[in-house]
């Protein structure tokens, strides 16, 4: 008998699978499989005029070529939600491929949004997220290798696509590579706008110094960043010194607030100080602080590049950052964002695995952030150690391949969904494939390929680059922002020179060419007083009196100065010199220095006896165009 012909139209473009056998119950079904049949694949089975949806968990093959399949049943939509039959399936029921039109509808898939992938089991059906929803919190967790770099890279991608702001805790280095179109993508890579702050800028050389505002620091904020816990005495004494401060009525700086507990007359303030001098030391705080303001444009990534960052100075940046920007999104004085935290563990630890000075900001966002459109992203490869408070908020969860018990354990104590079977699967995900929860149920996704370069991979010895350490010129705009008023894709490049020096004059050659770049003669001791004062802003009429002076002196030293070159013939100024740059120490990479065509010998021969030192100038290139970082212009 030929079973189609007596099967209704509608299932009639539905492949028959096989059909039920054996006890059944309202939560899952065996049955005796005639096609082939994978774990995890969509099915479907009709009962009681309803289309029920279920999933395979388990393929068994007998000796004799049977198949058998175990399916558990995930149920049918009616009225928006989708519920779990009441009633049980009847035996014998035949069991069909489940269709594109049914899964989506039974699961509650989104038809727009954030696009992440497809269906792991039937590709022609893509996976979207509400980005609303990241504004309610999120989280992507995976064992090391399994993807959660690459996924939360797709996520930011596409946060970016909407316009989102996005704010990055990066520990290392990772993330950078967003502004790079993805070069194993055949079509439709590209580079995202990107700017990248660094506490620790002689490392991550690319990136801009983030430095921190401590004008009138409150109380509260201080003894969150003093790093030892201070005795009654010291608080006494601290709260004496703030509060003769605020009476003055002048705004007040780290500095100052030192100054004055030194002022006490306790013994207590000794250690106190020496706690605040830590502070002052970790170069976090400056009196031209990065304007926190400027972190945040919709549609790019600020990178917070922790690589190399000592633990306390990386925990202090995540607490300044939290507290203030979350301030300044309560008072509506920033965008709405949503600030992403790899690593997130070890900034809101659970109970009994450490503690961080981030853990109670980063728990009241977590409660509270919502309301403010303040959305954090929860990265981690250690479910277990990251606060259950703020794991538990995340509205939206990417659950990629997990193995470790403790963690699993973690996961489904925090999000609903997680049955025993989900657990299951989890531990077995392949490479790139993740479980989206946050909908009635969970959804296995292949995460999609990226736009721009992935920057997570692990590095081995095959890539590494050797880096040199050079002494150059300081950059007077940063290469980002050169980027950015460009709108190019310039890379750095040093350019050779020699210094020599006598104790008359210094001058720069060309390490290429091997021509003069520069030449002045060094000014006497007194002349370098005035010279100095004359950089500070100075008068003539001021530095006569502060140096105690004669004026025919001073005509004298004026004189002198001019016919060396370091002041203006008409006007009492001091000449502008590359000289007069300040010159940092900076890694580079073998491809990022021009070689010297000529040697130290060669170049001393423009100056007899000078000492020689070899140093580097900064130039920012972009196909033909090159651009002077010191000068501040294009060459």
């Amino acid at each position: 008998m030929d079973l189609r012909r007596t099967l209704p139209d509608e299932l009639l473009d539905r492949m028959q699978l096989g059909t039920i056998e054996g006890e059944v119950d309202t939560s899952a079904f065996k049955f005796r499989a005639v096609e082939d049949v994978g774990k995890f694949d969509f099915v479907s089975v009709k009962s009681n005029e309803r289309w029920i949806l279920a999933q395979v968990e388990e393929v068994t093959k007998k000796p004799d070529g049977e198949t058998l399949a175990e399916a558990n049943i995930i149920g049918y939509r009616d009225k928006g939600l989708t519920k779990a039959p009441r009633q049980v399936i009847e035996p014998d029921s035949i069991v069909y491929e489940a269709d594109q039109e049914l899964i989506a509808e039974t699961l509650g898939l989104e038809d727009a949004g954030l696009g992440i992938g497809n269906l792991e089991t039937n590709p022609d059906i893509d996976i979207f997220v509400d980005e609303s929803d990241f504004y309610k919190h999120f989280a992507v967790l995976a064992q090391t290798g399994a993807g959660k770099s690459y996924l939360t890279g797709v996520l930011t991608e596409e946060l970016l696509e909407q316009e989102f702001p996005i704010l990055i805790l990066d520990p290392h280095g990772e993330y950078s590579s967003l502004e790079i179109p993805n070069p194993e993508r055949s079509e439709g890579a590209k580079g995202y706008d990107v700017r990248e702050f660094s506490p620790n800028t002689d490392v991550n050389s690319e990136a801009m110094p983030l430095r921190f505002s401590s004008v009138n620091m409150e109380k509260k904020e201080l003894l969150e960043v003093i790093p030892d816990s201070l005795t009654n005495s010291q608080m006494g004494v601290l709260y004496n010194a703030l509060k003769r401060l605020r009476e003055k009525g002048d705004d007040y700086t780290l500095n100052d607030i030192m100054d004055a507990v030194s002022q006490e007359d306790s013994t207590a303030k000794w250690n106190l100080l020496n706690s605040m001098e830590q502070i002052e030391e970790s170069g976090l705080f400056s009196e031209t602080p990065t304007n926190l303001k400027d972190l945040l444009e919709p549609g790019r990534a600020t990178i917070i590049n922790l690589k190399a960052v000592e633990p306390e100075a990386t925990e202090m940046t995540a607490y300044l950052l939290a507290k203030r920007l979350f301030d300044l999104r309560k008072r509506d004085r920033v965008p709405p964002f949503v600030m992403l935290m790899e690593e997130a563990h070890n900034f809101a630890p659970e109970q009994g695995f450490g503690k961080a000075l981030s853990s109670e900001i980063l728990r009241k966002i977590a409660s509270e952030g919502r309301k403010f459109g303040l959305g954090i992203g929860v990265v981690s490869q250690r479910p277990a150690r990251i606060d259950k408070n703020v794991l538990s908020q995340c509205n939206t969860q990417f659950i990629l391949r997990v193995s470790n018990p403790n963690d699993i354990k973690a996961i489904s104590k925090s999000f609903e969904g997680v049955t025993s079977e989900v657990e299951s699967m989890i531990t077995s995900l392949p490479p790139g494939v993740c479980f989206v929860l946050g909908n009635e149920y969970p959804v296995m996704t292949q995460v999609r390929q990226r736009y721009s370069k992935h920057g997570g991979t692990t590095q081995t010895a095959e890539d590494y680059e050797q880096k040199t350490t050079v002494d150059c010129y300081l950059p007077q705009e940063d290469i980002d922002t050169v980027r950015q008023k460009r709108d190019g894709e310039y890379s750095i490049a040093y350019y050779p020179l020699y210094h020599l020096e006598t104790d008359d004059v210094e001058i720069l050659v060309d390490g290429v060419e091997g021509d003069v770049k520069a030449e002045r003669k060094k000014p006497s001791g007194l002349e370098k007083q005035v010279l100095e004062k004359l950089r500070n802003g100075l008068e003539k009429s001021e530095i006569v009196n502060e140096i105690d002076m004669t004026l025919t002196k001073m005509s004298s030293i004026q004189e002198s100065l001019v016919e060396k070159g370091l002041v203006h013939e008409d006007r009492f100024e001091p000449k502008e010199s590359v000289l007069d740059v300040d010159l940092v120490e900076r890694d580079a990479t073998e491809p990022e220095l021009i070689d010297y065509k000529i040697d130290e010998k060669t170049a001393r021969n423009h100056l007899e006896g000078a000492k020689v030192r070899k140093l580097r100038y900064p130039y920012y290139s972009s196909g033909d165009s090159v651009y002077d970082p010191i000068l501040n212009k294009q060459l």
